[in-house]
């Protein structure tokens, strides 16, 4: 059997520098805008980022779309086929059906290929928090953990990963089935923002909300000094919806109240910004 490869889909936004280095792969997803279909790869081949949130604030009809059984056969057979195995990592099955599409794929791969394996995971995350369980998976593999205790190891150490997210957007949660119209309507006449956390399932919730960026922003440090571990350095992921001087801002603050954090500012991919719009923020990282 040879060796085994590491992939991930788009919606998780890693540090570009390991898909560079060929750490990772990065499994391409489509969304609609205006009833069209397109691709996000997080490279050139697909659609530029800035460019989807031109049609965000344009407020154009968008949805995404799972990744369906068989494009993940499609992807991963050639791997199986040549004899490597493969280890994947997914968006969260709260979010998606992408990750239910995998595994009746890794059964059906599994069987047609005995001789390699095809392990999908459930992330229960998304955007950089998965970006932060995906350099998990790297080490463990540069490290010479097997396929198998490189999977177990994820199991265990996603559940201690938490984000919490700032959405200015209040339409964009409500095209999602996340708010009520009536909530979009009076929380836009009061400038109240939610802010939002994942769940243990992978879902999300609203954990609080504020009036304006600025105690939003302050919300959630304090959701994070609450939650983290000062005393070693830590990755921390800021993912957003093309607003970098908001990014760099919050930036600035997680490095002012833990000087241990090693943080790391990316946008967020179109399959996350089509539910969280424009000016949203997400602060990914570790837990206690």
């Amino acid at each position: 059997m040879k060796d085994y490869l590491l992939f991930m889909d788009v919606s998780g936004d890693i540090d570009r520098s390991y898909v560079d280095s060929g750490k990772i792969s990065l499994i391409p997803m489509e969304f609609i805008i205006n009833g069209e279909a397109y691709t996000y790869t997080d490279d050139a081949d697909g659609m530029d980022p800035v460019a989807f949130y031109e049609f965000v604030r344009q407020k154009a009809p968008m949805s995404t779309t799972q990744i369906s059984p068989s494009k993940w056969v499609e992807y991963f057979e050639p791997y199986l086929r040549d004899g490597y195995s493969a280890l994947c990592l997914c968006l969260s099955s709260g979010l998606s059906s992408s990750y239910n599409s995998a595994v009746a794929a890794a059964e059906e791969l599994n069987a047609k290929y005995p001789n390699a394996k095809f392990v999908p995971i459930d992330s229960i995350r998304a955007t950089g928090i998965t970006g932060i369980i995906a350099e998990r998976m790297i080490l463990n593999k540069d490290n010479g953990l097997s396929i198998e205790d490189n999977a177990a190891d994820i199991e265990e150490f996603k559940h201690k990963t938490l984000a919490c997210a700032y959405v200015d957007d209040l339409d964009s949660l409500k095209r999602g089935g996340r708010i009520s119209r009536t909530v979009a309507f009076f929380g836009g006449l009061l400038d109240i923002k939610p802010l939002i956390q994942f769940n243990a399932d992978g879902t999300l919730s609203m954990w609080g909300k504020q009036r304006g960026y600025k105690k939003s922003i302050t919300n959630m440090i304090q959701y994070y000094m609450d939650k983290t571990d000062t005393e070693h350095p830590q990755t921390v992921y800021i993912t957003h919806a093309n607003d970098a001087n908001y990014a760099n801002e919050l930036a600035t603050k997680v490095k002012e109240a833990n000087p241990n954090a090693v943080v790391k500012i990316r946008l967020l991919s179109p399959i996350i910004g089509v539910h969280l719009g424009t000016s949203a923020m997400v602060l990914g990282f570790v837990g206690k």
